[in-house]
């Protein structure tokens, strides 16, 4: 299971890998730059799942490529990589039953004006093929895609909160729940409150110039995670997602 994937088990994996093939069919290289993830809520929404926005956080990866044909490679990757997402004004805040007595019958949820942010790290394995094309005759500019899965396994997860703000029975604010004010700021780790494998799909579109033995590229592209991001699904269900926009260098041995 992905959930049962260890830090060790991915690097021995990799080097595994990169050493059952003959040296001169691979490229190793390394990448990095920015992520801009988010968390989308799937079926089964409530009002506390929807309404993320963008953040941003790194990305970076070691990688190694096998040449498999003149146009096409099969690239492992061994990422760090940025999850999360921010809400910011108007959010519900699940009503807690010990304080039922407070609040009319049937009460769910509370509404509170502020900020909060997740931000996931995760450890990630993408496995994926990649289409090479040369543009133009000179062969040193070349056009690729790659398109593949990644197992993942999450390394921290930390949410905060921030602003203050009365709090409301109703999302029109017509029903605030006292006169005082709250004060939101805090922060917390949340990684007990979430599975802790994932695996998705992730795609690149790049732009590489070609050296003798070496090569720099840039690329954009992106990822979804496929599993449930909280163990707890009664407020809802998030996934994971984000854009990526990376540059590296590549070595041909």
């Amino acid at each position: 299971m992905i959930s049962k994937f260890t830090p060790p088990f991915f690097i021995i994996l990799f080097f595994s890998l990169t050493s059952i093939a003959q040296s001169q069919s691979w490229q190793f290289g390394v990448k990095g730059g920015l992520s801009l993830p988010n968390l989308t809520s799937s079926g089964g929404a409530s009002d506390v799942s929807k309404g993320y926005k963008t953040i941003s956080g790194l990305d970076f990866a070691a990688f190694g490529s096998y040449t498999i044909s003149e146009k096409f490679s099969l690239e492992v990757d061994l990422e760090w990589s940025t999850q999360g997402g921010q809400k910011t004004g108007l959010q519900a805040i699940p009503a807690n039953p010990d304080l039922a007595q407070f609040f009319p019958p049937g009460t769910l949820y509370l509404y509170a004006n502020f900020t909060s942010t997740v931000r996931l790290q995760y450890l990630m394995m993408p496995v994926m093929i990649k289409n090479t094309m040369n543009l133009g005759s000179s062969e040193k500019w070349k056009l690729y895609v790659d398109c593949g899965l990644f197992g993942g396994l999450l390394m921290t997860a930390n949410a905060s909160a921030s602003g203050s703000s009365k709090v409301y029975l109703d999302k029109e604010q017509t029903q605030p729940l006292g006169s005082l004010t709250v004060n939101f700021d805090s922060t917390g780790n949340i990684k007990n409150q979430l599975h802790k494998g994932n695996f998705g799909l992730e795609g690149n579109l790049g732009l590489l110039y070609q050296f003798r033995s070496a090569a720099v590229f840039a690329e954009a592209g992106g990822k979804y995670g496929f599993i449930d991001l909280q163990k707890n699904s009664q407020n809802g269900i998030n996934h994971t997602g984000a854009l990526i926009f990376r540059v590296g260098v590549e070595l041909k041995l």
